[in-house]
């Protein structure tokens, strides 16, 4: 994702629900010229990643705010460090802390996540990649989180990939082995120079894939022995097919799945149930 503009829009959406008409428990105890300095800091270890936004959150609010960053972007920092500094006026700064901190938190909770499985296939050529499993209206940050801890973009919506899912195959006659040719040819002729896709879930079906000339082939549901098995037979083709894994796989277990020699391993669990990483400001 090269633009931002759905992370702006995002950032609008959280300060508008959260503001409302006013934050008027602010505006009730805190004058209007006060000034104060606080910082934003991390209550325990983990991946930081949002930084380049909390100044256009607090900006938002009020563009007289100033913002000091004390880390970079993506780094894995201890519980204590301190992330950012914020001076300004002291109404602006309360009235957007509670967005600021939602919006960091959950980012950098999917960042800390998608670093642990990078970390576990480290030294594999293996991708760690989300899915469309993403908390509704918050799939810009959370995919921006993922590459920010080294993992990668699977597609971001419906238009610019063609993947041929199971249900897709199913609908068109799975019992027909000319199902997943003609699947294959009916997207092609739409699909101008978009990559295309085929998933299955049964060993059996792989040979029905390799029929046609897709760009990636993914194993969904396999265990790591039916993959390996996959892989094997794919290699064999001297096809220049992505082959990528997906299913319930966890930190436990994905390392055997990377070591089955699969280009890619898509993992929901970066974004849908994510922990978000507590942060915190407090005045200094």
């Amino acid at each position: 994702m090269e633009s931002y503009k759905e992370i702006d829009n995002l950032i609008d959406l959280a300060l508008a629900e959260d503001i409302r008409s006013g934050d008027i428990t602010t505006l009730a105890l805190i004058p209007e010229k006060a000034i104060i300095s606080a910082n934003l800091s991390l209550k325990q270890a983990g991946v930081v990643a949002g930084l380049p936004f909390i100044e256009r959150f607090f900006h938002k609010v009020d563009p007289l705010i100033k913002v000091e960053l004390c880390c970079k972007e993506g780094a894995f920092l201890k519980s204590g460090t301190v992330i950012a500094l914020i001076t300004g006026p002291a109404q602006g700064i309360f009235t957007a802390e509670r967005a600021v901190l939602n919006f960091l938190q959950h980012c950098s909770g999917v960042a800390t996540t998608t670093a642990a499985f990078v970390k576990k296939v480290a030294g594999l050529n293996c991708a760690i990649m989300d899915t469309r499993k993403t908390l509704p209206g918050l799939r810009a940050i959370e995919k921006y989180a993922v590459k920010v801890a080294g993992g990668k973009n699977h597609r971001f919506g419906l238009d610019d990939r063609l993947v041929i899912k199971r249900n897709h195959i199913s609908f068109l006659n799975a019992s027909s082995p000319h199902a997943f040719n003609e699947a294959f040819e009916k997207v092609k002729a739409k699909s101008g120079d978009l990559p295309i896709e085929i998933e299955i879930d049964d060993i059996t079906l792989l040979d029905r894939a390799l029929k046609t000339d897709v760009f990636a082939i993914t194993l969904s549901n396999m265990t790591p022995e039916d993959i390996t098995k996959c892989v094997r037979k794919i290699r064999k083709t001297n096809k220049k097919v992505y082959i990528e894994s997906a299913g319930i796989i966890s930190l436990e277990t994905v390392r055997a799945y990377a070591e089955t020699g699969i280009d890619g391993i898509s993992i929901g669990d970066l974004t849908h149930s994510v922990k978000a990483l507590d942060i915190k400001l407090r005045l200094i």
